[in-house]
């Protein structure tokens, strides 16, 4: 229940805030806000696809790697989804 508070609180937040600029700008910007969510969430589906396809039979037993070595995965995985989220989001 207290990771559930910290999340309805951390998005809840950022809805709040991003709220009354879409309803100025109209319903065309609310389509385009949805439109680009779904995006994310497809950008996510995908990157998770191309890791475990591509790169966790490679890069997958991170328990076994000494704490250096995970560093450098997790920042390559997170550079990954960030690379695959930003391109469908920017139309590319």
């Amino acid at each position: 229940m207290k990771e559930l508070k910290k999340y309805i609180l951390r998005f809840g937040i950022v809805f709040l805030i991003a709220l009354p600029f879409i309803i100025m700008a109209g319903i065309e910007a609310l389509r385009l806000f949805l439109y680009k969510i779904a995006m994310c969430g497809t950008g996510i589906a995908l990157a998770e696809l191309i890791w475990a396809i591509y790169f966790k039979p490679v890069y997958g037993k991170t328990e076994e790697m000494s704490i250096n070595e995970r560093k450098d995965i997790f920042l390559f995985r997170g550079i990954l989804y960030a690379a695959i989220i930003l391109a469908l989001t920017l139309g590319l």
